[in-house]
């Protein structure tokens, strides 16, 4: 029976090694890609002008990067996990974008430049991206608030504990469900023994994220039904990470939704399809446009 049991964990522990070989190999490829210092040039050379922050949070230090004039209405975009302020540099890129607004993205807790220690608690997560928004808007000032991913489900935890902040909720892909956002296999493995100690940081980051947020989703079920923000949400059918079901469980909470649900979109979209983002923020800002509009008719 012993013997059983060596071999049992000697195997799994093999398949625990391969494993985090792999993704160590595959994350170093695709990371390599996305240097803040080749982004910054690629972003220059497109005449796009970015000033660097560091906004002070506790005894630490939030990174933020912000394009555009701070007088403009404001867009605060959150990536996913793993990820970095750049994850939505397709759409800094487009032209119309920056001339309407100002647009802000952050490294989260345990990401890029931001020196915030990994937070599993999306309450504490919201707490940072309200500090941003505090920092960069003026007394009162609502924000526009695009949420990828895992930074989709900061952006339900923003509306729910800040709802004062945010005047439109941008949703792509976001991990909304705890149905479907429960630990998977690879989670598990990479939870402990060789693989936590193998990992690259950001994916260690990402997956202690990952085993908490179906707990985390679930505290807010009971207080969904109670927002009431202005909500676009962006999917697509071919997502591998986030099911597109994931749509239809939010419908159940939240009834005045606009939604765009695509058959031939993955889970990528700031990479693969970012002109769906730009006239998503777009379209926002005309209904907010109409409704400052009809409000001042109704008061003269």
């Amino acid at each position: 029976m012993k013997k059983r049991v060596k071999k049992i964990v000697i195997f799994f522990g093999i398949i625990a090694f391969i494993f985090s070989i792999i993704i160590v190999f595959f994350f170093q490829k695709f990371h390599s890609q996305f240097d803040d210092r080749k982004v910054l040039l690629e972003l220059q050379k497109n005449n796009i002008r970015t000033q660097s922050n560091f906004i002070p949070f506790k005894n630490y230090k939030i990174h933020a990067i912000h394009i555009g004039d701070l007088k403009k209405p404001k867009i605060l975009f959150i990536h996913g996990s793993p990820g970095v302020w750049f994850d939505f540099k397709n759409i800094f890129k487009d032209s119309l974008l920056r001339t309407k607004f100002c647009m802000i993205s952050y490294d989260r807790p345990g990401y890029g430049l931001t020196n915030i220690p990994v937070q599993t608690s999306l309450k504490n997560q919201a707490q940072v991206a309200a500090r941003v928004m505090d920092y960069f808007g003026a007394s009162s000032e609502k924000f526009i608030v695009v949420g990828h991913s895992y930074g989709g489900a900061i952006l339900e935890q923003s509306i729910l504990d800040y709802p004062d902040k945010i005047s439109n909720a941008i949703y792509v892909a976001p991990c909304l469900s705890p149905k479907y956002q429960k630990a998977r296999w690879y989670n598990i493995i990479a939870s402990g023994g060789l693989s936590k100690r193998l990992i690259p940081h950001d994916l260690s980051v990402s997956n202690m994220e990952m085993m908490a947020l179906s707990e985390n989703l679930e505290k807010n079920e009971n207080r969904l039904c109670d927002i009431n923000v202005s909500t676009f949400y962006i999917q697509g059918k071919k997502d591998v990470l986030v099911p597109y079901k994931t749509l239809y469980y939010y419908l159940q909470f939240q009834k005045n939704v606009n939604y765009r649900l695509m058959n031939d979109v993955n889970h990528f979209i700031p990479w693969s399809n970012p002109e769906i983002m730009i006239q998503a923020i777009l379209d926002q800002k005309m209904k907010n446009e109409s409704d400052d509009n009809l409000t001042e008719q109704n008061n003269q």
